[in-house]
C-alpha cells in the first residue's frame, strides 16, 4: 500500500469514530513524507467545516428554542476554546522539543505558510 493511500485511510478511520461517536476533532496525521489534518464538528455544534473555513451559524429560527440555541452555542464555543487551548499546549511541547533538538542537530524546516500538506516535503 503507497504511503499516500495509508495517510489517507487513517484520516478517514479517525473521521469515521469521530463521527460515529458524534464528536469534534482537531486531528493531525504525520506520515514519513507527509501531512494532513482535518477539524470535524458533532451534529450538536453550530461549526461547520467546509473545504476552506469554519462557519458558526447560531440562527434563532434553526433552533426550537432560545434555550436550544443558548446550549448550542455554548457548547460550541465550548469546542472550539478547547481545541484551541490544547493546540497551545501542543505547540509549546513541540516548541520545547525542538529547541533542545537544535542544540544537537541543525534542523530545518517549512513554516505552515509555505507547508503543501499534499505534496512531499
Amino acid at each position: 500500500m503507497s504511503e499516500d493511500k495509508r495517510y489517507r485511510e487513517c484520516m478517514a478511520e479517525i473521521t469515521a469514530a469521530l463521527r460515529k461517536y458524534d464528536m469534534a476533532g482537531a486531528v493531525t496525521v504525520v506520515s514519513k513524507e507527509r501531512a494532513m489534518f482535518n477539524y470535524i464538528f458533532p451534529s450538536w455544534s453550530c461549526i461547520k467545516a467546509t473545504e476552506t473555513e469554519i462557519r458558526f451559524k447560531a440562527k434563532r429560527e434553526d433552533y426550537p428554542s432560545v434555550e436550544a440555541q443558548q446550549q448550542a452555542v455554548e457548547s460550541s464555543v465550548h469546542i472550539i476554546l478547547q481545541m484551541r487551548d490544547i493546540a497551545a499546549q501542543t505547540f509549546a511541547f513541540c516548541e520545547g522539543i525542538e529547541e533542545k533538538l537544535k542544540e544537537s542537530f541543525d534542523i530545518h524546516h517549512k513554516s505552515f505558510a509555505d507547508f503543501d500538506p499534499e505534496l512531499p516535503q
